[in-house]
């Protein structure tokens, strides 16, 4: 879910896709050489819609269409369907505007189990890191930070943070608890491109089943995110991104992981 907070009667909206390489083996913190001639991708298709309810309150829906596909020796796995949705409920007491050079802006929200989470394949149900919906409710808390640091406010700071509580599944399978960092700056030229430079922490705990802990799964990451922004209007903006591994420290012996992500999306602000 992107950052924006809609002023008074305004809407936004935005149609994200979003490629992962899921193929690298990494043990701790090493990433090592993989024998097995695993390939391992997952595409994403999100649509984001949020309106502005009054000066300080706004709210944000998030719903996605995923694809996972993995092959092992020549056997091939995949799943399509329809994901998880958010919703999440954003309070901000500042905004940036001709009178603040700060935002700050907190939210309250959930995860929906809408989509698919019982893919099969020959009559055997995939494993729950290749469904496309969790299949469980969590619950979310989210803050953002912003501040201008010029006067036509182009050149801009930030800070978010947010932390998910996964519940169980059908099956008794709860994904780790989520904390994830941001810190980042962005550059609006007089043109109209724009430029963004993004670190990306993530804290998981180890999944569960049964309330008993997965091995090789959970850890922490960090990575880095070049973005570039190209405003076709005033209310209209294309925008393409990458996330870059920096550094991993993975549970237990073996982990595949992302090796590169890359994301395009189109949003849109209309409204009064």
């Amino acid at each position: 879910m992107q950052s924006a907070s809609p002023n008074d009667k305004q809407w936004f909206f935005a149609s994200t896709y979003e490629f992962h390489e899921l193929s690298e083996l990494v043990n701790g913190s090493s990433t090592i050489p993989d024998q097995t001639g695993r390939d391992r991708t997952s595409q994403a298709m999100v649509l984001e819609l949020s309106h502005g309810l009054s000066e300080k309150w706004s709210f944000s829906a998030l719903v996605s269409a995923v694809e996972h596909e993995r092959e092992i020796g020549g056997d091939r796995d995949s799943a399509t369907g329809l994901g998880d949705a958010v919703v999440m409920l954003k309070y901000s007491p500042s905004t940036i505007s001709l009178f603040s050079k700060d935002t700050l802006s907190f939210g309250i929200g959930s995860r929906l189990p809408i989509g698919v989470d019982d893919a099969k394949d020959e009559g055997l149900t995939l494993a729950e890191d290749l469904q496309p919906s969790t299949g469980s409710y969590a619950g979310m808390v989210w803050a953002y930070y912003a501040r201008a640091l010029n006067e036509s406010r182009g050149a801009q700071i930030y800070a978010s943070g947010s932390y998910t509580y996964n519940g169980d599944n059908d099956r008794d399978y709860q994904f780790g608890n989520n904390v994830t960092l941001a810190f980042g700056g962005s550059y609006q030229t007089a043109t109209p491109w724009g430029f963004n430079l993004e670190l990306l922490y993530r804290n998981a705990d180890r999944d569960q089943r049964n309330k008993v802990d997965i091995p090789n799964t959970g850890g922490t990451w960090l990575d880095i995110s070049p973005a570039v922004q190209y405003h076709v209007s005033d209310t209209l903006a294309l925008k393409a991104s990458a996330k870059i591994p920096v550094a991993r420290n993975l549970n237990d012996t073996l982990q595949f992981t992302t090796k590169y992500a890359v994301r395009v999306s189109l949003s849109y602000l209309f409204g009064n």
